[in-house]
Protein backbone atom coordinates (compact mmCIF):
# COMPACT_ATOMS: atom_id res chain seq x y z
CA UNK A 1 0.00 0.00 0.00
CA UNK A 2 1.43 3.75 -1.09
CA UNK A 3 1.37 6.19 1.83
CA UNK A 4 1.36 9.35 -0.60
CA UNK A 5 -2.05 9.34 -1.82
CA UNK A 6 -3.13 8.73 2.13
CA UNK A 7 -1.12 11.42 3.29
CA UNK A 8 -2.40 13.77 0.33
CA UNK A 9 -6.20 12.75 0.90
CA UNK A 10 -5.64 13.84 4.83
CA UNK A 11 -4.04 16.80 4.05
CA UNK A 12 -7.03 18.30 2.39
CA UNK A 13 -9.65 16.70 4.48
CA UNK A 14 -7.58 19.23 7.27
CA UNK A 15 -7.45 22.14 5.25
CA UNK A 16 -11.08 21.54 3.86
CA UNK A 17 -12.09 21.36 7.98
CA UNK A 18 -10.80 25.01 8.45
CA UNK A 19 -13.10 27.35 9.34
CA UNK A 20 -14.05 29.06 6.11
CA UNK A 21 -15.68 32.54 6.48
CA UNK A 22 -14.12 34.08 3.33
CA UNK A 23 -16.72 34.78 0.58
CA UNK A 24 -15.28 36.36 -2.40
CA UNK A 25 -12.52 37.59 -0.30
CA UNK A 26 -14.08 38.87 2.42
CA UNK A 27 -13.53 37.78 5.90
CA UNK A 28 -10.86 35.77 7.93
CA UNK A 29 -7.81 34.09 6.58
CA UNK A 30 -8.88 30.73 4.83
CA UNK A 31 -5.10 28.80 5.34
CA UNK A 32 -4.12 28.13 9.11
CA UNK A 33 -0.66 26.76 9.24
CA UNK A 34 -0.84 25.13 12.71
CA UNK A 35 -3.47 22.58 11.58
CA UNK A 36 -1.67 21.84 8.95
CA UNK A 37 1.00 21.03 10.91
CA UNK A 38 -0.90 18.66 13.42
CA UNK A 39 -2.15 17.28 10.54
CA UNK A 40 1.33 16.11 9.15
CA UNK A 41 2.76 15.20 12.52
CA UNK A 42 -0.99 12.68 12.84
CA UNK A 43 0.04 11.54 9.41
CA UNK A 44 3.43 10.34 10.10
CA UNK A 45 2.46 8.83 13.07
CA UNK A 46 0.09 6.86 11.39
CA UNK A 47 2.57 5.51 8.67
CA UNK A 48 5.16 4.36 11.75
CA UNK A 49 2.47 2.48 12.88
CA UNK A 50 1.57 1.02 9.74
CA UNK A 51 4.93 -0.06 9.14
CA UNK A 52 5.36 -1.79 12.59
CA UNK A 53 1.73 -4.06 11.87
CA UNK A 54 3.69 -5.01 9.04
CA UNK A 55 6.67 -5.98 10.44
CA UNK A 56 4.48 -7.65 13.11
CA UNK A 57 2.86 -9.41 10.38
CA UNK A 58 5.84 -10.68 9.09
CA UNK A 59 7.20 -11.79 12.32
CA UNK A 60 3.42 -13.84 13.37
CA UNK A 61 3.85 -15.78 9.66
CA UNK A 62 7.53 -16.52 10.26
CA UNK A 63 6.33 -18.41 13.65
CA UNK A 64 3.45 -19.80 12.44
CA UNK A 65 5.13 -21.31 9.21
CA UNK A 66 8.05 -22.74 12.02
CA UNK A 67 5.37 -24.09 14.10
CA UNK A 68 3.80 -26.01 10.69
CA UNK A 69 7.28 -27.31 10.16
CA UNK A 70 8.08 -28.63 13.69
CA UNK A 71 4.21 -30.88 13.41
CA UNK A 72 5.35 -32.34 10.53
CA UNK A 73 6.40 -36.31 10.84
CA UNK A 74 8.82 -37.82 8.98
CA UNK A 75 7.66 -40.02 6.46
CA UNK A 76 8.10 -43.53 7.79
CA UNK A 77 6.61 -46.33 9.55
CA UNK A 78 8.14 -45.72 13.01
CA UNK A 79 6.63 -48.84 14.11
CA UNK A 80 8.08 -50.55 11.23
CA UNK A 81 11.24 -48.76 11.27
CA UNK A 82 12.30 -48.07 14.67
CA UNK A 83 10.85 -50.98 16.56
CA UNK A 84 13.43 -52.89 18.98
CA UNK A 85 13.21 -56.55 19.82
CA UNK A 86 13.15 -57.05 23.49
CA UNK A 87 15.36 -59.67 25.39
CA UNK A 88 13.50 -61.39 28.15
CA UNK A 89 15.24 -62.37 31.39
CA UNK A 90 16.07 -65.97 31.19
CA UNK A 91 14.51 -68.07 34.15
CA UNK A 92 16.05 -71.46 34.46
CA UNK A 93 15.41 -74.39 37.22
CA UNK A 94 18.42 -76.81 38.71
CA UNK A 95 17.24 -80.77 38.19
CA UNK A 96 17.42 -80.58 41.83
CA UNK A 97 18.03 -84.99 42.17
CA UNK A 98 17.88 -84.74 46.46
CA UNK A 99 15.79 -81.78 46.84
CA UNK A 100 18.87 -79.38 47.60
CA UNK A 101 18.39 -76.90 44.60
CA UNK A 102 14.42 -76.31 43.88
CA UNK A 103 14.26 -73.79 47.04
CA UNK A 104 17.09 -72.20 45.89
CA UNK A 105 16.05 -71.79 41.63
CA UNK A 106 12.61 -70.47 43.53
CA UNK A 107 14.82 -67.39 45.60
CA UNK A 108 16.88 -66.52 42.51
CA UNK A 109 13.52 -66.58 40.47
CA UNK A 110 10.99 -64.29 43.16
CA UNK A 111 12.79 -63.39 45.77
CA UNK A 112 11.08 -65.01 48.56
CA UNK A 113 12.20 -67.31 51.05
CA UNK A 114 15.59 -66.91 50.54
CA UNK A 115 16.64 -68.09 53.55
CA UNK A 116 15.60 -71.16 53.17
CA UNK A 117 16.62 -71.37 49.48
CA UNK A 118 20.07 -70.71 51.19
CA UNK A 119 20.14 -73.14 53.79
CA UNK A 120 18.60 -76.01 51.53
CA UNK A 121 21.33 -75.56 49.22
CA UNK A 122 24.67 -75.41 51.28
CA UNK A 123 26.38 -76.74 53.69
CA UNK A 124 25.19 -76.10 57.35
CA UNK A 125 27.56 -73.81 59.67
CA UNK A 126 27.53 -75.40 62.97
CA UNK A 127 28.65 -73.44 66.41
CA UNK A 128 31.78 -74.15 68.81
CA UNK A 129 29.94 -73.84 71.59
CA UNK A 130 31.67 -74.17 75.04
CA UNK A 131 34.49 -76.10 73.24
CA UNK A 132 35.97 -72.83 71.84
CA UNK A 133 37.38 -72.48 75.15
CA UNK A 134 39.75 -75.33 75.14
CA UNK A 135 41.67 -73.53 72.35
CA UNK A 136 44.68 -70.66 73.22
CA UNK A 137 44.10 -66.87 72.84
CA UNK A 138 45.92 -67.22 69.13
CA UNK A 139 44.05 -70.29 67.82
CA UNK A 140 40.61 -68.62 69.27
CA UNK A 141 41.18 -65.22 67.25
CA UNK A 142 42.33 -67.21 64.13
CA UNK A 143 39.25 -69.33 64.87
CA UNK A 144 36.30 -66.40 65.30
CA UNK A 145 37.90 -64.58 62.35
CA UNK A 146 37.55 -67.46 59.94
CA UNK A 147 34.49 -68.29 61.27
CA UNK A 148 33.03 -64.67 60.71
CA UNK A 149 34.30 -64.55 57.29
CA UNK A 150 31.57 -67.34 56.34
CA UNK A 151 28.85 -65.83 58.20
CA UNK A 152 29.32 -62.56 55.66
CA UNK A 153 29.71 -64.65 52.92
CA UNK A 154 26.09 -65.91 54.03
CA UNK A 155 24.79 -62.60 54.64
CA UNK A 156 26.17 -61.20 51.32
CA UNK A 157 25.21 -64.05 49.26
CA UNK A 158 21.38 -64.19 50.32
CA UNK A 159 21.33 -60.28 49.75
CA UNK A 160 22.57 -60.97 46.33
CA UNK A 161 19.72 -63.82 45.72
CA UNK A 162 17.63 -61.51 46.82
CA UNK A 163 17.94 -58.81 44.50
CA UNK A 164 18.16 -61.02 41.39
CA UNK A 165 15.10 -62.42 42.43
CA UNK A 166 13.08 -59.46 42.92
CA UNK A 167 14.58 -58.15 39.62
CA UNK A 168 13.43 -61.49 37.70
CA UNK A 169 10.11 -61.22 39.68
CA UNK A 170 9.70 -57.44 38.37
CA UNK A 171 10.94 -57.96 34.85
CA UNK A 172 7.84 -58.93 32.98
CA UNK A 173 5.90 -55.85 34.35
CA UNK A 174 9.34 -53.52 33.62
CA UNK A 175 8.92 -54.92 29.93
CA UNK A 176 5.23 -54.39 29.41
CA UNK A 177 5.64 -50.55 30.35
CA UNK A 178 8.67 -50.28 28.39
CA UNK A 179 6.26 -52.21 25.31
CA UNK A 180 3.65 -49.16 26.10
CA UNK A 181 5.96 -46.65 26.06
CA UNK A 182 7.23 -47.56 22.43
CA UNK A 183 3.89 -47.88 21.18
CA UNK A 184 3.24 -44.32 22.21
CA UNK A 185 6.49 -43.05 21.08
CA UNK A 186 5.91 -44.45 17.48
CA UNK A 187 2.47 -44.19 17.13
CA UNK A 188 1.39 -42.13 14.75
CA UNK A 189 -1.91 -40.53 16.79
CA UNK A 190 -1.89 -36.74 16.33
CA UNK A 191 -2.81 -36.98 20.08
CA UNK A 192 0.39 -38.62 21.29
CA UNK A 193 2.56 -36.43 18.74
CA UNK A 194 1.66 -33.13 20.66
CA UNK A 195 3.94 -30.85 22.56
CA UNK A 196 2.43 -31.77 25.69
CA UNK A 197 2.49 -35.32 24.63
CA UNK A 198 6.20 -35.97 23.73
CA UNK A 199 6.67 -33.92 27.12
CA UNK A 200 5.13 -36.66 28.90
CA UNK A 201 6.65 -39.33 26.94
CA UNK A 202 10.10 -38.14 27.59
CA UNK A 203 9.37 -37.68 31.46
CA UNK A 204 7.92 -41.50 31.23
CA UNK A 205 10.89 -42.30 29.68
CA UNK A 206 13.44 -40.50 32.15
CA UNK A 207 11.41 -42.19 34.96
CA UNK A 208 12.20 -45.36 33.37
CA UNK A 209 15.79 -45.02 33.19
CA UNK A 210 16.13 -43.89 36.60
CA UNK A 211 14.53 -46.96 37.79
CA UNK A 212 16.45 -49.31 35.70
CA UNK A 213 19.89 -47.14 37.14
CA UNK A 214 18.28 -48.28 40.55
CA UNK A 215 18.27 -51.22 39.84
CA UNK A 216 21.42 -51.78 38.18
CA UNK A 217 22.90 -49.75 41.27
CA UNK A 218 21.29 -52.42 43.45
CA UNK A 219 23.09 -55.30 41.58
CA UNK A 220 26.88 -53.36 41.71
CA UNK A 221 26.38 -53.10 45.66
CA UNK A 222 25.73 -56.80 46.15
CA UNK A 223 28.79 -57.21 43.42
CA UNK A 224 30.90 -54.51 45.82
CA UNK A 225 30.08 -56.36 49.06
CA UNK A 226 30.83 -59.84 47.49
CA UNK A 227 34.14 -58.81 46.23
CA UNK A 228 34.62 -57.05 49.75
CA UNK A 229 33.89 -60.31 51.32
CA UNK A 230 36.51 -61.71 49.04
CA UNK A 231 39.23 -59.20 49.73
CA UNK A 232 38.90 -59.51 53.57
CA UNK A 233 39.44 -63.23 53.29
CA UNK A 234 42.58 -62.60 51.48
CA UNK A 235 43.68 -59.97 53.62
CA UNK A 236 43.12 -62.63 56.72
CA UNK A 237 45.12 -65.47 55.01
CA UNK A 238 48.09 -62.81 54.75
CA UNK A 239 47.78 -61.61 57.96
CA UNK A 240 48.02 -64.73 59.63
CA UNK A 241 51.33 -65.22 57.22
CA UNK A 242 52.13 -62.21 58.53
CA UNK A 243 51.87 -62.78 61.91
CA UNK A 244 52.98 -66.01 61.78
CA UNK A 245 56.67 -64.67 60.12
CA UNK A 246 56.68 -61.89 63.06
CA UNK A 247 56.39 -64.58 65.62
CA UNK A 248 59.05 -66.96 63.92
CA UNK A 249 61.42 -63.88 63.49
CA UNK A 250 60.97 -62.88 67.23
CA UNK A 251 61.03 -66.30 69.27
CA UNK A 252 62.78 -69.09 66.62
CA UNK A 253 65.87 -68.48 68.13
CA UNK A 254 65.25 -68.53 71.83
CA UNK A 255 62.56 -71.89 71.20
CA UNK A 256 65.79 -73.48 69.42
CA UNK A 257 68.11 -72.66 71.91
CA UNK A 258 66.29 -73.59 74.84
CA UNK A 259 65.30 -77.15 72.47
CA UNK A 260 69.02 -77.43 72.35
CA UNK A 261 70.37 -76.53 75.23
CA UNK A 262 72.78 -78.98 76.78
CA UNK A 263 72.56 -81.30 73.85
CA UNK A 264 76.65 -81.17 73.36
CA UNK A 265 77.31 -82.28 76.85
CA UNK A 266 74.81 -84.88 76.46
CA UNK A 267 76.39 -86.38 73.63
CA UNK A 268 79.78 -85.99 75.30
CA UNK A 269 78.47 -88.19 78.29
CA UNK A 270 76.84 -90.83 76.53
CA UNK A 271 78.48 -93.90 76.69
CA UNK A 272 77.33 -97.17 75.33
CA UNK A 273 75.60 -99.26 77.79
Amino acid sequence: MKLKPLVLALVLTLALGVRLQAILGVGDIVFDPSVYAQALQQVIRLEQQYVQLVQSYQTLRSQYQQMVENARRIPVDMSRRYRVLQTPWSVRSASDAYGTARRWTSAATTGREVSDGFRAATEPLHDYGSSISALDADQQRYVKSSYGTVELTDAATESSLETVGRLRANATAFQAALQRLEDDSLSGDPALNSEVGVLNKINAATIVALHSAQDTNALLVALTEQQAISAKRTRDAEARSINQHIRFVGEAKRILTAQTAGASDAMRRWRMP
